[in-house]
């Protein structure tokens, strides 16, 4: 596809209008297509990653629960560090005529299948070696996959403001890209149930025969993301439009009406700088806020399918199904969010997803291996509390952020950088604290973990949601006086001061 002209800067607020109608035009439903079909890979090898490499690496490459814990670690670790290295990178490097961020979205691609498609396969030449070079082995690979993972998220977000500057389109945009994340994880999970039940052993245990079954999942995954990304690559074109618009916006200081939206340009911005966000309580309450929700996630995705076949012996194919409810159930929280906010308000809504989550924890806890069919009723508890406390949880974050910005970015980046050490390293103090790898001289110790697994399914989401509700509790008794109305000028420079009042 041919590039698009680049528009003349222009130089009054009537051309301006043109210009931005112009430029809001150009988002076809063609590239709307083209632009859906540009996270599926991302998306699908993300709902393998979390829900199965722990299962996999235990219970069918039969390592060690520590070895599964420290490789989710520098899997989390890299993936908090990578993200905000990508972000200031692509903005500097990449290739002019095809776009920068076309550019940094195809090397990722790249890393990802290249990196994926080792790890849910043998050891290829350390089958026999040590679990230490296989640490290394899978590490490595590991690494790779969130560099690529990330150089494609960012660069897939990134270029909704170069399409569109249309509000309802990118709102448009962002709900295709979030939609399409459940659909590619109800894809993943009904492939492994499938798998399992033609590739895999013919046993009810999940072990070392079912190894083929997720080598066809990871297979299919890569072959099934790589068609959507050529298909984004092929029908989406990042123009310089945007740099365009960028640089006339510089020309006019007036507020113009653009059809149902108001665009507002700005000769001179107030700055909030990271030591004003530093300062202020709602920041960090928030952090531990979305922190917690992260963790109340992320410890049901990963350690529900160890819960399923250790504590309830269920069969394997059951780490495909339930998994698929919690997922299912996801949606119609989401749907649940908006209506319930507007009858209680955001915080009392939160509050009611993580009754829910805490509500399942309990029933984890009792419910008995000789029925497991109820065990449907705690997974879509579960999920539907955990949509309502994520979409809240980023809500609030916006709502904190406001109009500020141009630090947007450190607020988002620090939110997700506790988020993935948090949780990476929770879900490795799990794995190494697991009753096999105890010490029997200082007491029992479990030999399969059964029981571990349903404390582990039970009290840590179940905490994590009590502690994330708190948090925002906390949110009402801080009265935020700015940070969006006080100025206070200096003689060398403009500071924003935020005040804080405690009732």
């Amino acid at each position: 596809m041919a590039p698009r002209e680049a528009l003349p800067a222009p130089s009054s607020p009537k051309q301006l209008r043109r210009t931005v109608s112009y430029a809001r035009k150009q988002i076809t439903a063609t590239q709307t297509f083209g632009y859906s079909a540009g996270h599926i890979l991302n998306d699908l090898c993300s709902a393998c990653w979390f829900t199965y490499l722990i299962i996999y690496l235990t219970e069918v490459k039969q390592q060690s629960e520590s070895f599964a814990g420290i490789l989710m670690l520098v899997g989390q670790v890299a993936d908090g560090l990578v993200t905000p290295l990508v972000g200031i990178t692509m903005d500097k490097f990449g290739i002019e005529r095809y776009g920068k961020r076309k550019t940094w979205h195809a090397l990722g691609t790249f890393t990802v299948i290249i990196s994926f498609a080792f790890m849910f396969h043998k050891c290829f030449g350390c089958e026999e070696s040590s679990s230490q070079i296989q640490q290394l082995y899978y590490g490595a690979f590991i690494v790779l996959f969130q560099i690529g993972w990330a150089s494609t998220q960012i660069s897939h977000l990134s270029l909704i403001p170069v399409l569109t500057v249309c509000k309802k389109k990118i709102v448009f945009l962002n709900s295709i890209r979030s939609g399409l994340t459940f659909v590619c994880g109800i894809v993943v999970y009904l492939l492994m149930g499938l798998l399992l039940h033609l590739a895999g052993s013919k046993v009810d245990a999940l072990g070392p025969g079912d190894e083929r079954a997720f080598s066809y999942l990871s297979m299919i995954v890569i072959g099934v993301g790589l068609l959507f990304s050529l298909v984004f690559h092929v029908l989406v074109s990042e123009s310089s439009e945007y740099v365009e618009l960028e640089k006339s916006q510089a020309l006019v200081g007036d507020q113009i009406e653009v059809g149902l939206t108001d665009v507002k340009i700005e000769t001179e911005q107030e700055q909030f700088t990271i030591k004003n966000w530093l300062e202020l309580k709602r920041f960090y309450l928030v952090g531990l806020m979305y922190m917690f929700t992260r963790i109340a996630i992320n410890v049901p995705q990963v350690y529900l399918p160890l819960y399923l076949i250790s504590t309830l012996s269920l069969n394997k194919e059951s780490i495909a199904y339930y998994p698929l409810v919690m997922l299912i159930c996801s949606v119609i929280g989401s749907f649940l969010t908006r209506p319930l906010t507007k009858l209680s308000g955001k915080r009392v809504a939160y509050i009611c997803g993580a009754t829910l989550v805490v509500g399942s924890s309990f029933w984890f806890y009792f419910q008995s291996k000789d029925d497991p069919n109820p065990t449907y009723g705690a997974t879509a508890c579960i999920g539907v509390g955990c949509s309502i406390m994520l979409i809240l949880s980023l809500s609030m974050t916006a709502d904190l952020i406001g109009g500020h910005t141009d630090t947007a970015a450190f607020v988002y980046g620090s939110m997700s950088l506790v988020d993935k050490l948090s949780s990476g390293i929770l879900i490795a103090l799990i794995q190494h604290f697991h009753p096999e790898k105890c010490n029997p001289d200082l007491g029992p110790c479990s030999s399969n973990g059964a029981e571990y697994y349903r404390y582990t399914m039970s009290v840590i989401p179940g905490t994590a949601a009590l502690l994330a509700a708190l948090s925002t509790l906390l949110l009402s008794f801080v009265v935020k006086r700015c940070p969006h109305t006080t100025r206070i000028q200096n003689q060398s420079d403009e500071t924003l001061k935020c005040e804080e009042k405690e009732i």
